[in-house]
């Protein structure tokens, strides 16, 4: 039987038996086992604390202030428990709100099998397993720790007697090279989240933008994607190596299709129009971007390319911007675009003189 474990913190012994009830007809019910860690203190929960959890319910009165529980939050996000969190309480209005949760719950308004329920959906995903202290990224990196960097210790320490910043960096994109090549041979399909990065991670040295960030205009509702090439976009004495950002136009699905108002009662020819488009076979100049929940997707047409001075560029966009095109995917973007550009012709040949009727 599939199994879950989570933390409850709760100090009331009623809802602390309606949590065991609930595991046991949950059980009964779902074929689906939830092992529950008790804990009726602030003390408690910290001490219980590690990354072994998929998931913990918490109780933000545990004494006389009501938001006690924010403690146990605190200790979640300051040590990195990549866990998550569910508030059930009978004082909502003192969640802290520097915290995201899969939910903020009303005792009273929602039964612990339903919170169950959201624990379980998250479970399936594999994110827990993913990146949780039991799982595949923790095994993966303990594997290149011991197989991997360890046993070229003398040269790294070479190098980071000499270049201490730069050998951190390095070994941490060497770690990541070895969790991409993971994925270099899976022949999956991609789901369009995958695609961005939303948001971004920081950038570092005041950089404002990426190769591939979509950027959004101040005034309108235009989104464009920067082209510039990385090497121009890095800060070198406080200032770019480029005097200019080159964007290209995300042209929403309409502007293509004007007959497309969504994806259901479709004929087939239009189906098949739109898989032409999304398959990037439509028109050389045109990229398809997936929609997502929080970016509305589009084609970037690569023949609205605007280049702005860095004071223009920063006077018409937001920054920095709220979404990224992944590495991995903007790698695709640069190549079609290069292709487009860089695509030479050539006179007609006669076919006719050599294959004759």
């Amino acid at each position: 039987m599939d199994s879950i474990k989570l933390l409850i913190v709760e100090d009331d012994d009623g809802d602390i038996g309606d949590c065991r009830d609930a595991v046991v007809i949950y059980r009964k019910e779902k074929n689906r086992n939830v092992e529950l860690v008790e804990c009726r203190s602030v003390a408690k929960a910290l001490k219980a604390l590690d990354n072994s959890f998929d998931g913990a319910i918490i109780d933000l009165r545990l004494a006389d202030q009501g938001d006690e529980g924010n403690q146990v939050i605190e200790e979640i996000e300051k040590s990195f428990f990549r866990i998550p969190v569910a508030i059930f309480t009978g004082t909502p209005a003192n969640a802290s709100d520097d915290f995201t949760y899969i939910g903020v719950f009303t005792k009273g308004e929602i039964a612990y099998k339903e919170l169950f329920d959201h624990f379980w959906k998250i479970y399936d995903t594999g994110i827990t397993r993913i990146m949780g202290g039991r799982g595949l990224i923790e095994e993966i990196l303990s594997e290149v720790f011991l197989k991997n960097l360890l046993p070229q210790q003398d040269k790294w320490v070479e190098y980071g007697e000499i270049y201490p910043n730069r050998t951190q960096k390095a070994l941490l994109r060497h770690t990541l090279n070895h969790l991409s090549q993971l994925l270099d041979d899976d022949g999956d399909r991609c789901f369009p989240e995958e695609i961005y990065l939303s948001p971004p991670p920081p950038l570092p040295d005041n950089i404002q933008i990426r190769t591939g960030s979509i950027v959004e205009e101040k005034q309108g509702d235009g989104r464009f994607v920067v082209l510039s090439p990385a090497c121009d976009l890095v800060l070198r004495n406080g200032s770019h190596d480029t005097d200019r950002i080159l964007v290209v136009e995300v042209d929403p699905i309409n502007t293509l299709f004007p007959w497309f108002k969504g994806y259901t009662d479709l004929s087939k020819t239009k189906k098949g129009n739109l898989k032409t488009a999304f398959n990037n076979n439509k028109n050389l100049y045109y990229h398809w971007l997936p929609e997502t929940d929080f970016f509305p997707g589009g084609f970037l047409n690569f023949r609205k390319l605007s280049s702005l001075a860095i004071d223009e560029f920063s006077e018409k966009f937001k920054t920095p911007p709220e979404i990224q095109i992944a590495p991995s995917f903007i790698k695709d973007v640069i190549a079609r675009f290069s292709s487009y550009y860089a695509r030479q012709g050539q006179p007609d040949i006669d076919f006719d003189r050599l294959l004759p009727t």
